[in-house]
């Protein structure tokens, strides 16, 4: 694949350059020899609405990465091939944190090939690898321009969904290009898995997502529509810039020169006018924010177009900017802005995505430990800001600390970031499993695809449909090390999420253990009966996510499920389930676990993101599932009708065997009763039943009357 990047030079000639998808990630790492786009980074937040383009953006090539083009002799752009590639942009982003939080969410996608920083540094360009369903590539642009549309409607649902920001959705095509950018950490997946589309796939209207800049059906606008679509902005922009003129002209006072009301009261006049001109709503707020970004955010001329436009259509009467009623608005928001710029200086906020509430710590130590925002933080911070003359109360910081102002924030995530693509190539997971001395020859293997297992499911971006239903299980005796094995697993950063004090007969609290730890340790194995083993302990081993309530909590939530599940355990006969123990990866210990060296985690967890991101199995296939059962028979916990049915009878391989007959349960029951005694009740027929149905090989035949086993008596 390659991508192609075109420049125009004075002469309006087009010239072009071809970079393969790797080297273009290895470019975008520093900046042009002019510096072109640090300069535009430092320009961007001083542009007014009188200076709203960067003088040398054009000196920035752009890239096309939907095809490959060449230029013809008539100096067009021609398409050689299309290279099954979507651009989709995320826009209005405010600082960095925000950038790197959608570079996270997109790189967990497996068809996520590139995600880079915009030019701008406030937008993230995602390249997304696609394909026809059939297979089949375009031959010429018209047909690749089908499927891109396709593939772009259903991708902006896909990475709208995951970032939980709005894709900027445009008339798509296979000329969609951006700006040459800079990024010292691009990520980059060149292996990624494409999305299959059919080329006349379309969004339902159930999928459509609202756009301020277009709609999800420009794709099939005609050329007339689009042609009135752009007359009419063109013409609110004239009546916008009419407005607007006149609205300063009136502000163009000694006492409103000096006000600090004076930006306020315009953006509110100038909303009033167009609403008594017939703009939409709508409208108004895209011209506005198009003017005004560098200095306002969207939801704040949201905020003040609302309300322009209610007062015109209540008829209140907001002609003359002076009106008290602009100058409180004006005085709230210098409050609200005040106490914004008062937390930003005074601590650090985030939300905790896995725990579900905001964190802070002072400004003033990176050492102090991130503390969650309760009732008596919320009150401290509201006094520490009236005492600087802010005009606020508790209330108004529980709103911004409960705000997307708070960035979101994944403890998980941010670690698994961080290990991403620096593996060594040496296989750690197998050697920290070869730490546990054991005779089980499939140990290592079941410990790797179990750690892959645990890292995905921390990894999800969005709802599995099969949970990590695997359990290691460590048996030995005492002092051994099984609980520091465990607990070793985790790295520090992560140690708040590994837990041994877990009841699983308590289910409420298990759930929610669920959704907020990571690795959960069933310390004494043995003390959970066989009921919650063969019952809910079973089922809540594979839930793919976790339904339950908060508490004080109005509601049941879907909450995505976290936790993978290990072991320890004394004794060896703690396996209960009569129909197999598949889920448990018994290994019995022949000495105490090596725990003198502490595991290299950032190498550890790396391997298993390069691993997963080759596609490597997390499951056990029918082979290593039997395996798992007939490795754990030994380990099983035999019931007393199955230890007396021993005493009797044993499975017969073949009829012509010697002394073997057909029996019916019934009979079986008769002959162990009469030897055992009293201790079989005829009560405990049907359990009796059931232990046959499920001991392995008993051969078994239904008849009229009744099932029939094959035994030899003893």
């Amino acid at each position: 694949m390659k991508l192609i990047l075109i420049r125009t030079d004075k002469q309006n000639r087009q010239h072009l350059t071809t970079k393969t998808l790797e080297r273009f990630a290895e470019r975008v790492k520093t900046d042009t020899k002019q510096q072109l786009i640090t300069e535009l980074r430092r320009e961007i937040p001083f542009m007014s609405s009188k200076q709203t383009t960067f003088p040398k953006l054009e000196q920035l090539p752009r890239v096309y990465p939907a095809a490959e083009w060449r230029i013809d002799e008539r100096g067009d752009l021609e398409m050689v091939t299309f290279n099954g590639v979507v651009l989709l942009s995320i826009g209005q982003l405010t600082d960095k944190a925000q950038v790197d939080e959608v570079k996270r969410a997109v790189a967990g996608l497996p068809s996520t090939l590139l995600a880079v920083v915009g030019a701008s540094g406030r937008s993230v360009k995602i390249l997304v690898a696609v394909e026809a369903a059939d297979g089949q590539a375009p031959a010429d642009e018209e047909a690749a321009n089908t499927l891109y549309r396709a593939a772009h409607a259903y991708a902006v649902r896909v990475y709208s969904g995951v970032t939980g920001r709005e894709v900027t959705v445009r008339r798509p095509s296979v000329r969609d290009s951006f700006r040459m950018t800079l990024d010292a950490a691009p990520y980059l997946n060149a292996k990624a898995t494409a999305l299959k589309v059919s080329p006349d796939q379309r969004p339902s209207s159930a999928d459509r997502r609202p756009s301020s800049s277009a709609s999800d059906e420009a794709p099939v606008l005609s050329r007339a529509t689009v042609d009135l679509r752009t007359a009419r902005y063109d013409e609110v922009e004239f009546l916008y810039r009419r407005v607007t003129d006149e609205v300063y002209d009136a502000l163009d006072t000694d006492e409103w020169r000096q006000s600090p009301y004076r930006e306020e009261a315009a953006t509110s006049e100038i909303a009033r006018r167009l609403c008594q001109l017939g703009v939409g709503e709508e409208e108004a707020v895209a011209h506005l924010h198009s003017h005004l970004w560098s200095r306002n955010d969207e939801r704040h001329i949201r905020a003040v177009v609302a309300s322009s436009y209610e007062a015109v259509r209540e008829r209140k009467p907001k002609a003359d900017p002076a009106l008290k009623t602009i100058e409180a608005s004006a005085r709230v928001r210098r409050d609200t802005l005040a106490l914004i710029d008062f937390l930003g200086r005074r601590c650090q906020l985030r939300y905790n995505t896995v725990m579900g509430y905001a964190e802070y710590r002072p400004n003033n130590s990176t050492y102090y430990p991130w503390q969650p925002v309760d009732e008596r933080v919320a009150n401290d911070l509201a006094l520490e800001a009236r005492t600087e003359g802010l005009d606020v109360w508790d209330k108004d910081v529980k709103r911004y600390v409960n705000s997307s102002y708070a960035p979101r924030y994944s403890p998980v995530g941010e670690y698994l970031w961080e290990c991403r693509g620096k593996w060594d190539g040496r296989d750690r997971i197998r050697e920290l499993a070869r730490t546990v001395p054991t005779r089980n020859p499939y140990w290592e293997q079941w410990f790797y695809t179990w750690f892959l297992a645990m890292v995905s499911q921390w990894s999800a971006t969005e709802y599995t449909r099969y949970g990590n239903a695997a359990v290691p299980l460590l048996i030995s005796k005492q002092g051994w090390n099984k609980s520091t094995f465990c607990q070793s697993l985790l790295p520090t950063e992560l140690q708040w999420g590994y837990t041994q004090t877990a009841k699983p007969s308590e289910e409420k609290q298990m759930l929610l253990m669920m959704s907020q730890m990571l690795l959960v340790n069933f310390d004494e194995f043995n003390k959970i009966s066989p009921q919650v083993q063969q019952g809910f302990l079973k089922n809540m081993l594979s839930l793919p996510v976790v339904k339950a309530k908060r508490p004080y909590g109005k509601h049941v939530e879907v909450m995505p499920r976290l936790s993978s599940f290990i072991a320890t355990t004394n004794l060896t006969d703690v396996l209960s389930d009569p129909t197999g123990s598949r889920r448990f990866l018994a290994v019995e210990l022949t000495g105490p676990i090596d725990v003198s060296h502490r595991p290299n985690h950032q190498q550890l967890f790396a391997q298993a993101l390069a691993a997963l991101d080759h596609g490597e199995p997390t499951w056990f296939d029918d082979v290593q599932t039997q395996q798992i059962m007939d490795y754990n028979r030994q380990f099983q916990l035999l019931s007393p009708a199955e230890q007396f049915f021993g005493d009797c009878f044993r499975p017969a391989v073949s009829p012509d065997e010697p002394g073997a007959r057909w029996m019916s349960a019934s009979a079986l029951f008769q002959v162990v009763r009469a030897k055992v005694g009293s201790s079989l009740q005829v009560s405990s027929l049907l359990k009796f039943g059931r232990v046959l149905a499920n001991m392995p090989g008993l051969q078994r035949r239904v008849t009229n009357q009744n099932t029939q086993y094959l035994v030899v008596k003893l």
